[in-house]
C-alpha cells in the first residue's frame, strides 16, 4: 500500500498515554501497517543503533547503557553506567513501573554524535520499551525517547524540538477458526497501526508547525519502510566495519576534517569537484590511520603497563602507486606518517601542498618488474642498463613532452621490504598491487574502480561465476558488447551440471537463477583482485568503505601464510612470474600504453599506466 498518513492532532492525548508522565502527549500522525510486534521489534533496535538512517546530519549512536547488556560500541559492553549516566536516568526516564498496563521492557541509553560537531552538539538520549501483556486481542508496544536537555534552547537541529517522543505499534490479532476466545462479531484480519506521539514543551502550541509535522512524517515513514521490507524478507546486503570500528573511523574523520578540509578546498586547483575528493580521501586516511595504529607502533616506542615490550613493529613506511591529485599523501604526511606517492601525470594540486609534500610527490611511470623480466626486449642489459627498447620508448617520450631534457623516471614496483601499498583507484596498477605486495613483502589497501588486466587493457574481470575463465573465454567480444545488445551470445563456464542449463545462448534467454550469479562488472573485479591476492599467499579482508563514492571496496592484505613468508625474493618473483604468465599479461602493450601516456598525457587515450583514474 503507498504510504499516505493521517494527520491525527485533532485527536489530542491517546487513552495509551493519558497516564504517561506528567505533560502533554500529542499524537501526531498514523498508518496501517501489516508487520508483526516481533519485526517492530528488530526495526525499532537498528534505528536505536543507527540514528543517521533517519537524519543525515548525524554519524551514529554510541551505546553508553542497555539494561540488557546486549548492545556495545567499538568500546566496549555497555552493561554498566558512570555517575552522569546514572544521574541523566533518574531525571530523563520513565520508572519501569509508571506506565499502567504496560510492562518494562528494556531502556538504551545512547549518546548521537553529529556529523560536524562545530555546528551541531552531541546529545544524549534515554530509548525505553515498553509492551502490553496477556491480551487477547490487542498487543501494544511502545518506544520513548527522552533527549537529555533541560529545555528546548539545548535540542540541537537533528532532534525534534520536543521534550520526547514515542512510537506506538498497535497490532490486533486475527480470529482462529474455532478460537472461542475471539468475540463473533470482532472478526478483523491480521492488521496493525504505527503511529507518532510528542510531548510537548510548555511553549509549543498547537497547531504544530511544519517542522515538526514534516519530521514525524519522516520519522513514522522510515519505520514503515524498514518494518515493511523486514517482513518481505529483506536483508541487509553490505556489511560495513568489518575490520575497525565504525566509532574509531569517524572520530579520526572528524578530526582530519576540521584539520584540513577547507584548506584542501578552498585551494583546490583541479577541474574535478574538490568536495567528492577531498572528503573521500580524509575517509581513506582515516581508516589507513586507524588500522596502521592496529598493526604498527604509535610514534614513540612505548611498553605496556606489564612491562612487556610492544610486540608490533616500526611503521615502515607507505607508497602511494597512482596517487593521483596527491591529497591523500598530503593527509597522511602532515599527519606525521613517512611515505611518498607517484603518477604517470603531475597535477595542479600537486604545487599547492607545502614544500614537505612537494618533495614527497614524484611523476613517475611504473613498468613492473616480471614484466620486465619475462619479455627478452625488455630485460636488463649486461652492463646493468634499462633495456633499449624500454630506453627508446621513453625517450622518444620525452624527447616529445614537455619534460624534455629530463630524465623520464620510471619504477619497476619492488618497493622496501615491509613498505605499506596504497593502490586508490589506480585502475592498470590495480590487479599489480598484490602482485607488488608479494614481491617486497608488503601489506596494501586497494580500492578498485575501472576493470583492467595484467597487461593494462581494459577488459571484463572474470569471476568466481564462471571459475575465474571469463577472460580467456570471450572477454574483449563480451566487455565491448554486453552493453549493446540484450541477446549477445555468451559462454556459460561453470561447474553444476550441464544438464540444468544450457552452456550457451543469450541474455534474454538465461534463467532467472543462473543469471543472478552473474557479479556485477564492479564486483567481478573485486573478485579477481582478491583470487590473485590470495594466489600469492595474501589472507584478503573486505571492508566496505564509508566513501562518497560507488567504487568503496576496500581490500586489505596485512597477512601472508606461513608456507610463503619463507621464499627468497628469487623465488618470490618466480612465483609472480609464472601468475602473470598464466593471465597471457604482455610486457610490450604495457610499455607502449606507459609510452601513449606520457606523450599524450592521458587525453586521447583515458587512464595512464599508473595513474588515479578519478582527477
Amino acid at each position: 500500500m503507498p504510504f499516505e498518513p493521517e494527520d491525527v492532532t485533532s485527536e489530542g492525548t491517546w487513552r495509551v498515554f493519558k497516564d504517561l508522565i506528567d505533560g502533554r502527549w500529542l499524537a501526531v500522525v498514523k498508518h496501517p501497517c501489516s508487520f508483526p510486534p516481533h519485526v517492530f521489534a528488530d526495526v525499532i533496535l537498528n534505528l536505536i543503533q543507527n540514528p543517521n538512517i533517519n537524519s543525515s546530519l548525524l554519524f551514529r549512536a554510541d551505546i553508553l547503557y542497555d539494561s540488557l547488556k546486549a548492545l556495545k560500541t567499538g568500546y566496549g559492553v555497555t552493561g554498566g553506567t558512570d555517575e552522569q549516566t546514572w544521574s541523566h536516568l533518574s531525571t530523563h526516564s520513565v520508572p519501569q513501573d509508571g506506565f499502567p498496563g504496560f510492562s518494562f521492557k528494556r531502556t538504551i541509553v545512547r549518546r548521537m554524535v553529529p556529523r560536524n560537531p562545530q555546528l551541531d552538539k552531541s546529545i544524549a538520549q534515554t530509548c525505553q520499551i515498553f509492551r502490553t501483556e496477556h491480551d487477547a486481542y490487542e498487543e501494544n508496544t511502545v518506544v520513548i525517547y527522552i533527549p537529555h536537555v533541560a529545555s528546548g534552547s539545548e535540542v540541537p537541529w537533528y532532534h525534534p524540538n520536543v521534550q520526547s517522543l514515542a512510537y506506538l505499534h498497535t497490532w490486533r490479532a486475527a480470529e482462529s477458526q474455532g478460537n472461542a476466545a475471539v468475540p463473533p462479531d470482532s472478526f478483523c484480519p491480521p492488521k496493525g497501526t504505527i503511529s507518532v506521539h510528542y510531548r510537548l514543551f510548555s511553549e509549543e502550541t498547537v497547531p504544530l508547525s511544519d517542522r515538526l509535522l514534516r519530521t514525524a512524517h519522516h520519522l513514522l515513514s522510515t519505520l514503515h519502510k524498514h518494518g515493511q521490507g523486514t517482513l518481505n524478507g529483506y536483508t541487509k546486503r553490505v556489511h560495513h566495519d568489518q575490520i575497525i570500528s565504525q566509532q574509531r573511523v569517524q572520530d579520526t574523520y572528524t578530526r582530519l576534517k576540521a584539520a584540513h578540509a577547507k584548506r584542501l578546498c578552498d585551494h583546490w586547483a583541479e577541474q574535478t569537484d574538490s568536495s567528492k575528493h577531498v572528503f573521500e580521501d580524509l575517509s581513506i586516511a582515516s581508516f589507513l590511520i586507524e588500522l596502521w595504529k592496529d598493526m604498527y607502533k604509535p610514534g614513540v616506542s612505548k611498553q605496556e603497563s606489564n612491562g612487556v615490550a610492544d610486540p608490533r613493529p616500526e611503521f615502515p613506511g607507505f607508497v602511494d602507486i597512482g596517487c593521483g591529485n596527491g591529497v591523500l599523501v598530503d593527509i597522511l604526511v602532515r599527519e606525521g606518517y613517512r611515505g611518498w606517492g607517484f603518477d604517470a601525470r603531475n597535477r595542479k594540486s600537486w604545487a599547492i601542498f607545502e614544500v614537505s609534500t612537494q618533495r614527497q610527490l614524484e611523476q613517475m611511470i611504473l613498468v613492473p618488474q616480471p614484466l620486465l623480466e619475462m619479455d627478452p626486449k625488455l630485460s636488463l642489459e649486461s652492463n646493468g642498463e634499462p633495456p633499449k627498447l624500454l630506453s627508446k620508448i621513453l625517450f622518444k617520450a620525452r624527447s616529445f613532452s614537455k619534460a624534455q631534457g629530463r630524465d623520464v623516471k620510471w619504477h619497476n614496483g619492488i618497493f622496501p621490504e615491509s613498505t605499506f601499498i596504497i593502490s586508490n583507484h589506480a585502475d592498470e596498477l590495480t590487479p599489480w598491487t598484490p602482485l607488488l605486495a608479494f614481491l617486497s613483502s608488503s601489506p596494501f589497501l586497494m580500492i578498485p574502480c575501472c576493470s583492467h588486466n595484467l597487461s593494462g587493457l581494459r577488459f571484463r574481470a572474470p569471476s568466481k561465476f564462471n571459475s575465474y575463465s571469463a577472460d580467456k573465454l570471450a572477454p574483449p567480444y563480451f566487455a565491448s558488447n554486453v552493453t549493446k545488445s540484450k541477446s549477445v551470445a555468451i559462454t556459460i563456464a561453470s561447474s553444476d551440471h550441464d544438464n540444468e542449463q544450457p552452456r550457451s545462448g543469450s541474455l534474454k534467454d538465461l534463467q532467472q537463477a543462473n543469471r543472478s550469479k552473474q557479479p556485477s562488472a564492479y564486483a567481478a573485479l573485486c573478485d579477481w583482485v582478491s583470487a590473485l591476492a590470495v594466489t600469492t599467499g595474501y589472507e584478503v579482508e573486505k571492508e566496505m568503505l564509508r566513501l562518497p563514492s560507488t567504487r568503496n571496496t576496500g581490500l586489505v592484505g596485512r597477512n601472508l601464510s606461513a608456507g610463503v613468508q619463507v621464499l627468497n625474493s628469487a623465488e618470490r618473483l618466480e612465483h609472480v612470474r609464472k601468475i602473470v604468465e598464466n593471465e597471457g599479461a604482455d610486457g610490450t602493450a604495457w610499455v607502449e600504453r606507459a609510452r601513449r601516456s606520457w606523450l599524450d598525457k592521458g587525453k586521447e587515450h583515458g587512464p595512464e599506466v599508473g595513474s588515479r583514474h578519478e582527477a
